[in-house]
């Protein structure tokens, strides 16, 4: 049996640990930028337990998340939120910040109505928190096909409008830089959650959670 007071103080330092890393991951995923949000996930990683681990976790190559997150190339899309799942979080979408006025009112030349905006936002999430990639597909293609001209929408992306088109149908799972760049077009970006029954302390290599630690004399 471990002391009760040393099991709250255990509790209340994962909490801030883990407060700290969503923390840190949200702010990254706000910039809607590739390299920066590797970094961030890299350094989650390193901080719960090591590559190794959560490689084993996920069911995923080692090397190719080695790859993934230090070249600053990242994952599909289904793999990236596993790696982030195994991690304790999950994705959310809202209007992006940088484009708001601070007063609820969207700014800047050819931007979206921030209501059509936060449907959009609200869409995409619903998917995410099921994890349902059929539905976030259909999502996909609905709001791209609404486009008023796509070609020119896919300019303000990283792929080509037929490599938009493609996206979720002859490539059933796109790379997580496909939908980034595509939330960055709509003026949406990511944000970071805490997944339910994820509060438990980060695992430092080799232990198996708090069972596997040792009460202080």
């Amino acid at each position: 049996m471990f002391p009760k007071k040393w099991l709250l103080m255990t509790a209340i330092s994962t909490a801030k640990a883990k407060a700290a890393v969503r923390q840190t991951l949200d702010a990254a995923f706000r910039t809607n930028d590739l390299q920066c949000i590797c970094r961030a996930i890299d350094a989650a990683v390193l901080h719960s337990g090591g590559i190794t681990q959560v490689a084993r976790a996920a069911k995923l190559d080692r090397v190719t998340l080695y790859r993934a997150f230090r070249l600053g190339k990242g994952l599909r899309l289904d793999n990236m939120i596993k790696v982030l799942g195994v991690l304790g979080f999950g994705l959310v979408v809202e209007v992006s910040s940088e484009m708001d006025d601070g007063e609820g009112r969207r700014v800047g030349r050819g931007a979206i109505g921030r209501k059509q905006a936060a449907a959009n936002a609200r869409r995409f999430t619903a998917a995410f928190k099921i994890n349902d990639f059929e539905l976030l597909g259909n999502v996909f293609k609905e709001i791209l096909h609404k486009q008023e001209n796509v070609s020119e929408f896919a300019d303000k992306t990283i792929r080509t409008r037929e490599a938009l088109y493609r996206a979720f149908d002859l490539n059933p799972m796109p790379r997580f830089s496909t939908l980034l760049s595509f939330l960055n077009a709509l003026e949406l970006e990511f944000a970071v959650r805490l997944l339910p029954g994820s509060e438990t302390p980060l695992c430092a290599p080799g232990s198996k959670g708090p069972a596997a630690q040792t009460a202080p004399e």
